[in-house]
């Protein structure tokens, strides 16, 4: 494995192991901010912020979204689940990762575009429900995935 792939997974390590510590259960996206930036030290919000979007979030995914969804989300605690499930997020995977999307966000003072973010993920899966059912009409039992990327 490369030297930079192994630092980043101990730097997002480091996030998700930073937040365990915290035990809170944010309800909105700016509770979520003040979390992550009271859990995050300096060196880490600066790394998450000068990396790519796409890049952040995907490196991000296994670790630090992992809490979130493991944390946040699946104690059933949050309100945010059901927040961004109404515009359109349907897994706790894609919640994350607008959660995620946002802070990049936030961090680098872009515009948040949660409902964007939420409608793509809502495309998404209507075109995944799309293909499985095209594929169950033919007697086929797999299908491609959709051809749509969020952020």
């Amino acid at each position: 494995m490369p030297k930079h792939m192994r630092l980043a997974i101990v730097f997002f390590c480091t996030f998700a192991a930073s937040l365990a510590s915290a035990g809170e259960v944010p309800n909105t996206l700016s509770q979520a901010f003040a979390a992550l930036d009271q859990q995050l030290g300096s060196q880490q919000q600066e790394a998450f912020k000068n990396t790519s979007e796409a890049e952040a979030v995907a490196k991000a995914h296994m670790s630090l979204g992992l809490y979130i969804r493991n944390v946040w989300f699946r104690s059933g605690q949050s309100k945010l689940t059901g927040q961004l499930h109404a515009l359109g997020a349907r897994s706790l995977d894609d919640m994350s990762s607008v959660v995620l999307t946002s802070y990049w966000r936030h961090l680098n003072g872009k515009p948040l575009k949660v409902e964007e973010q939420c409608a793509c993920y809502a495309k998404w899966w209507q075109e995944q429900q799309r293909l499985e059912s095209a594929a169950k009409a033919k007697g086929e039992n797999s299908y491609s995935y959709p051809k749509i990327s969020c952020p």
